[in-house]
Order: C-alpha cells, then structure tokens, then sequence
C-alpha cells in the first residue's frame, strides 16, 4: 500500500464518523442530514472498493463513481437547505436543484452514463455548491461571534466552502490539464482535504445536536401546552418575547 492509497483509507474512515453521528443523534429525521448521510456514505464506499476493502468488478466500481458524481449536487443542495435564512432562500435552493437535476439529464441523454458526462457536470456542480456555501458563510460565521447557537452551522458551512474551494483546483488537475502527470497529487490532495473537511463537519454536528435538542424540547413543551390549553393559547404565547425560539 502505498502513500496514496493509505490517506485513501483514512479519508474513507473520516467520511463515516459524521454518517454515524447522524445516526446515533437520530438526525436522519431531518431530510438535510439523510441527504448529508448519504453521500458522505456512497463517497466511503467507492473509496472503499477503489483500493479493493470491498472487492467488486471495474466496471460495478466505475458505475457507483459515476452515480455519485450525479448524485453530488441534489444532495448537497438538499443539506445546504439547513442553513437557508428564510423560506424564499429555501425555494430558490429547491428551484436550483431540480433545475440542475434537469442539466444533469440531458448531458446522460447526449453523452450516456460516462465518465465525459462526470466531466462535463462536475465543473458546473462545484460552481453551484460553492457560490450557495459562500453566500451563507460570512452570514454564519457572523452570527457565531454574537451567538454561540450559530456555532454549528458555521463550522459545518465552513467544512463545505473549504472542501468545495479545493474541489475546484483537484478538478481542473484532474479532468481539465490534458497531462496525467498531475493525478496522483490531485488524487492526494482531494484526500487529505476529505479528511479535514469531515472532521470538521463531525465537530459542527457535535455541536448542532445540542441546539437541535433543545428545539425538539421546545416543541415538545409546545405539544403539551397546546394539548391543555389550545392552539389558540398557545398561539398567544407564542407572540410573547420570552417564547421566542432560539435562533
């Protein structure tokens, strides 16, 4: 095994720990962090049968790259809806996903299920992560320096923005410089940036889970209130300063 091939092996490790922290918090319930699941997931998988952990056929290991690679946007579109401010911002990233899954099927019905279709998708994939991550960015990093409750969505949001921003380079290395002289340390890189944006994201869940508890709580104490004392009720306490829910 070489050096490539062991960064390899710990960034497929790295890309689990956030999997299992969604499903031991229960966070799947939240459809942005089964979505996040699922593709820190199938990126540990195809890793994982890259270097032969899981023994399957070329042509079974190429097809799952290239599902993946398709699957990349929609699901990262779908968990950057977590950090949207406001109703509007959340229909415009739900515009933009099934306008790119749109972009997706008529490159697979001119070019097929191929790697030139990985190709000509992954630029315009990386472009739209990265412009929808950088927007919400400077918002959550600002929001952590007043707010410690927005402390997980910002290092989450920075984990996106910083591996999407080496994202770009690997890809011009990789698919763009005609050479292959460069693949081995594009390969290199895109690993070791893998295992730091997924710790950090690992941390950034860490810390959300406790705010997302105590939401769950409140809306628990909401349930309770509403079923002794009405919606109505409840509905005026709502509009009470001191039942404002935490940002």
């Amino acid at each position: 095994m070489n050096f490539n091939s062991a960064i390899g092996m710990i960034s497929s490790i790295a890309l689990f720990v956030p999997v299992l922290l969604i499903l031991a918090f229960r966070l799947f319930t939240n459809r942005s962090f089964l979505a996040l699941a699922i593709y820190y997931l199938i990126v540990c998988i195809e890793t994982l049968m890259k270097y032969n952990v899981i023994n399957v056929s070329k042509s079974m290991y190429q097809s799952l790259g290239i599902i993946d690679n398709f699957l990349d946007a929609p699901l990262l579109l779908l968990f950057l809806m977590f950090f949207s401010p406001s109703q509007l911002m959340r229909k415009r990233i739900i515009v933009c996903m099934f306008a790119f899954i749109g972009f997706e099927a008529i490159i697979l019905a001119i070019y097929g299920f191929s790697v030139r279709s990985v190709k000509i998708i992954l630029g315009p994939d990386i472009a739209v992560i990265l412009t929808i991550s950088f927007i919400f960015f400077p918002r959550y990093v600002r929001l952590a320096i007043t707010n410690s409750k927005s402390l997980g969505k910002a290092v989450m949001i920075s984990s996106i923005l910083l591996s999407y921003s080496i994202f770009s380079l690997v890809y011009i290395f990789y698919y763009l410089v005609r050479t292959t002289r460069y693949h081995d340390d594009a390969l290199l890189i895109y690993y070791l940036i893998t295992i730091i944006s997924a710790l950090l994201m690992s941390i950034g869940i860490l810390i959300e889970k406790k705010r997302i508890k105590k939401l769950d709580e409140l809306k628990n104490t909401r349930k309770e209130l509403a079923t002794i004392y009405g919606e109505k009720e409840v509905a005026a306490l709502d509009k009470d300063s001191r039942f404002l829910s935490p940002e």
